[in-house]
């Protein structure tokens, strides 16, 4: 007997749609959960490719040389959150094109 498996892609929803059933009350002071849903799901779904850039600037670091310390964590940083910004401006352009009205 083979154990169950889930795609991936229908755990991310069935999590962003009970952190959606937990924020009910939040409804309350008009907050929309269907956005809480949506941002829940994009930012489970962009875990994977977070871990890929760190890993990548880690060798990046490496073949340069650079160590990973306090004293350089300014520079480091500066690269990793670049191409995180630049990645949410290009997700978020996408769900404008597609009429997300958020």
């Amino acid at each position: 007997m083979q154990p169950l498996s889930i795609p991936k892609q229908q755990l991310l929803r069935g999590l962003a749609k009970t952190i959606k059933i937990i924020c009910t009350p939040l409804k309350l002071f008009k907050i929309n959960t269907e956005e809480i849903e949506v941002m829940v799901c994009i930012s489970l779904s962009l875990l994977p490719a977070i871990r890929n850039d760190l890993t990548e600037l880690k060798n990046a670091c490496k073949a340069k040389n650079i160590d990973i310390n306090l004293k350089n964590a300014k520079y480091i940083l500066s690269k990793f959150l670049l191409s995180l910004i630049k990645r949410v401006n290009q997700i978020d352009e996408a769900m404008i094109e597609k009429g997300c009205d958020y």
